[in-house]
């Protein structure tokens, strides 16, 4: 289990323990302690029932904007166990990988397992969604008509039974079909359903339970492909066609308890799925526009641990000389509605443009901030990695964007997620407004998500007052609002020392090792907090 207990704290200190939430400050700790965290992984493995009672987990809940007026709800795992069930799932990730159709039927692409686990990386980076697009297009050409459909809330409406049984046809020996039922559980809060959303341990096994109807699909000859929920079946009529989509309905609801989405459900003529999904790859009527079609070809996941990281970040550079990003951003602004997959693209790329460029684009963003609601962590994100570089009359723009917004109650950050994104923002520059808004969001909000990080950003500021004043509160704060506070204990000297000595026989494993992460990271010059 060593192994796969280190992969998946790769993993997480790679690429974030989901792709909804800001990056925690824990996730450094993991890859920091990485030899103790595995040694802590490892012993609630050979004694689960007990560690499981005394260190349960403690998961975060939030609802996340889906479009204009969509919510979902995500979770953000506890840390811990968050690594213990993303290494459990990695133990027998190759079994449900064997287990699944083989892609040389060309019919499921999505989050295919490696063959390794190198550098943190779970998924081959060889097979994705460009690629499900393009097969269904090869195939829609051989058709007359195409049924497209896809589950409603599939993550949200797993059950529970039926990834069991599943996982025990490619298990029955060991002990990780349980322990991953056990901590499923705990998290669905009793409800016999349910995956966490946005993490690679439960794209892993929502995969699992989807191949069981794959393997029908397959077994009935019906011609398909499928990318995570999104289903594409290929029929010569529409006598055809309604039989496919009985037939997939009815394994679904019977089987797994999932539904269809009936707003999403469509069939259509061949040639006219072949133009909507050519439009997919290159979106909308833009994708005659070179510079859309030069910026969806580049590869925006530059690593900065590659051998070739400098010449890598060059030609990336080279490459987004050539294209126009203020102008396709402006264009879509002016629309009613932006186009997503173009909008966050663009949003993506602006932290590679040369510095006169990139301040533009920020500030662009920051005027249109209610306009990009939809992506607003997107934008947060670029915004973030390119703050240190503005001028500071462009910093104090971004921030009294935000803080008018945080104290007018605005939609925007409305929810604990997009709170949280703002608050990142506002924690890189000290100014007294900025303390009065987060110290706002601080009393507006409950949620972890959103005090953990004014804690950090108090912290950072060095607000000795406040963080002295919350220290009477330590005992009635969540788990992650603990952590974090151990983290702040730091700034404020003898005051914080005296305090740890106190507290510290009540620690917890994990928040005994944020303590000497802590301690060694503020015996380094210039070190900053992380957030």
């Amino acid at each position: 289990m060593r192994e796969f207990f280190a992969a998946a704290l790769d993993n997480i200190s790679n690429f974030g323990d989901t792709d909804i939430f800001p990056f925690p400050f824990e996730s450094y700790v993991l890859r920091d302690k990485k030899d103790q965290v595995v040694e802590l992984l490892l012993k609630a493995f050979s004694d689960f029932g007990t560690e499981f009672i005394e260190n349960a987990p403690s998961h975060i809940n939030v609802l996340v904007p889906v479009g204009l007026a969509g919510f979902r709800l995500a979770t953000q795992l506890d840390p811990i166990w968050n690594s213990f069930l993303l290494g459990i799932t990695l133990s027998i990730a190759h079994r449900i990988e064997h287990a699944r159709i083989d892609m040389q039927r060309g019919s499921v692409f999505s989050y295919r397992v490696a063959d390794a686990f190198d550098g943190g990386g779970i998924f081959r980076t060889d097979i994705n969604w460009r690629h499900f697009i393009s097969r269904s297009i090869e195939l829609a050409k051989e058709k007359n008509y195409v049924v497209m459909c896809d589950i409603s809330d599939c993550y949200q409406r797993i059950p529970h039974h039926r990834l069991e049984n599943a996982l025990r046809q490619v298990d029955g020996t060991s002990a990780a079909p349980a322990y991953i039922m056990e901590i499923l559980g705990h998290f669905s809060n009793g409800r016999s359903y349910s995956l966490p959303v946005g993490g690679p341990a439960a794209r892993i096994l929502a995969e699992c339970v989807l191949d069981l109807t794959d393997q029908l699909l397959k077994s009935y000859q019906i011609s398909f492909t499928r990318y995570a929920d999104d289903y594409h079946m290929f029929v010569d009529s529409l006598d055809e066609a309604y039989d496919r989509l009985i037939f997939l309905s009815e394994k679904l609801i019977r089987n797994e308890g999932l539904a269809l989405q009936k707003s999403k459900t469509r069939i259509m003529s061949s040639a006219e799925f072949v133009s909507a999904q050519t439009l997919m790859l290159m979106p909308e009527e833009e994708d005659i526009n070179t510079d859309i079609r030069h910026l969806f070809s580049l590869n925006l996941r530059y690593d900065p641990y590659s051998a070739t990281a400098d010449q890598d970040y060059e030609n990336l550079k080279d490459e987004l000389d050539k294209i126009d990003i203020i102008g396709i951003l402006n264009r879509e602004l002016a629309k009613t509605r932006v186009h997503g997959a173009v909008t966050k693209r663009v949003v993506q790329a602006i932290r590679y443009l040369d510095a006169a460029t990139r301040q533009d684009a920020i500030l662009t963003l920051i005027g249109n901030l209610d306009t990009l609601y939809p992506i607003f962590p997107v934008v947060a994100f670029a915004v973030k990695s390119c703050f240190g570089s503005l001028h500071m009359s462009a910093q104090e723009e971004v921030c009294t964007a935000l803080r008018e917004r945080v104290l007018a109650g605005s939609f925007l950050v409305s929810t604990e997620l997009h709170a949280s994104y703002a608050i990142r923002i506002l924690a890189d520059l000290k100014r007294p407004e900025n303390v009065d808004a987060i110290v706002h969001l601080h009393k507006k909000f409950a949620n972890p998500i959103v005090r953990r990080d004014v804690i950090l950003a108090m912290a950072r500021w060095g607000e000795f007052a406040w963080l002295s004043d919350l220290m009477n509160d330590y005992h009635g704060m969540s788990p992650w609002e603990r952590r974090a506070f151990i983290v702040a204990s730091y700034t404020l000297k003898d005051a914080g020392k005296k305090w740890r000595d106190r507290t510290k026989r009540r620690f917890s494993p994990l928040e005994l090792m944020v303590r000497d992460w802590a301690s060694e990271r503020f015996s380094q010059k210039d070190w900053a907090i992380p957030l």
